[in-house]
């Protein structure tokens, strides 16, 4: 069975991401409505790995899915878990468009059922109260936000503290285009005051589950816009294709195809030990953990309909590659 969601989180878990969203239907015309619980609030969705330890999915995947973004997912095999009663598995995750930024949409995906932020008042619930809960994702349109840092952490790590129900919350804040936003923006936090929050229970942390915010999202101030339950579509039109220069295959030590949320993608290995994840282009017959040679691999750049660049590899000629190649191969099979 196939899947439609709102990406409504793509945050920070344990080494990768969490990515969750609102389920919705989809009409010929384009059209999306919001899925609802037999209570009338939005059902979530949480799509988890099976092939990582705490369900994450891997950066390099996670990237494509960006907030607002509308997502297919493949296949899907509910798999809850006790307050995570989201949790799905899945095979595969496509991006297919985006909704706008637009406040009438948000307010749509809003939680106004909840009188409670995860069943009580406090920055945490107990293990006993998470084995007992229902659910573990939520919108909320707060009220008096404000921040400040975490003092014990070497690095910039920020809490919200802001109104909800005439109830005073504070939360830390895990959602990455937040902090990218502000590294750009240093002066922007003092002058937030209208957001929508995507709040998620955590992973037991200390004995307890915290609460977090997942996802800080600012509506845009457009008025002319005429349908905000249309699908807008992120069209990619191909730019140019080009192979692998020597200096980009001297720089990657290894190159093979690993499973991904959306397919395959080429994971490269490279000499500065760092790791690199190229989505691998469809009508490609490739297979996990095969090796792929850069010389028979060609780059094609795409542009978006947003005007941003994405980057796919082609591999054009599918070759059983060296011995050592081979024998590799095996291996990470073996691994995999």
């Amino acid at each position: 069975m196939d899947t439609y969601f709102i990406c409504l989180a793509n945050s920070y878990k344990r080494g990768g991401r969490c990515i969750a969203g609102v389920e919705i239907d989809i009409d010929s015309n384009n059209h999306w409505k919001v899925k609802r619980n037999a209570d009338g609030s939005p059902k979530w969705i949480r799509p988890i790995s099976q092939t990582t330890e705490y369900g994450e999915i891997p950066e390099g995947e996670a990237c494509h899915f960006p907030l607002l973004s509308v997502v297919r997912i493949t296949d899907v095999v509910p798999s809850p878990n006790m307050s995570h009663s989201e949790d799905v598995y899945y095979k595969q995750m496509y991006a297919l468009g985006r909704v706008p930024l637009h406040s009438q949409v948000l307010s749509e995906l809003t939680d106004d059922i909840h009188p409670l932020l995860f069943y009580n008042t406090d920055y945490s619930i107990s293990i006993e109260s998470y084995e007992n809960g229902d659910y573990s994702l939520m919108m909320v349109h707060p009220e008096g936000i404000s921040f400040h840092l975490d003092p014990s952490k070497n690095r910039a790590k920020y809490f919200m503290t802001f109104k909800y129900n005439e109830v005073v919350y504070d939360f830390k804040v895990t959602d990455p285009y937040f902090y990218q936003y502000i590294e750009q923006h240093p002066d922007a936090i003092e002058k937030l005051s209208d957001v929508y929050v995507t709040l998620s229970l955590g992973l037991e942390y200390e004995s307890r589950h915290h609460k977090l915010i997942a996802a800080m999202i600012i509506p845009s101030v457009e008025s002319s816009l005429k349908d905000p339950f249309v699908i807008r579509q992120d069209i990619l039109r191909e730019k140019s294709v080009r192979p692998f220069t020597n200096k980009e295959r001297k720089a990657c030590k290894r190159c093979f195809v690993v499973p991904s949320q959306h397919g395959f993608s080429a994971c490269m290995k490279m000499r500065d030990g760092k790791e690199q994840f190229i989505t691998i282009a469809e009508g490609c017959h490739v297979e996990s953990w095969q090796v792929i040679n850069l010389k028979k691999a060609l780059l094609i750049f795409y542009e978006n309909a947003d005007g941003n660049e994405v980057k796919r590899i082609r591999i054009s000629v599918r070759t059983k590659g060296s011995v050592l190649d081979r024998i590799l191969s095996f291996f990470l099979r073996k691994k995999g």
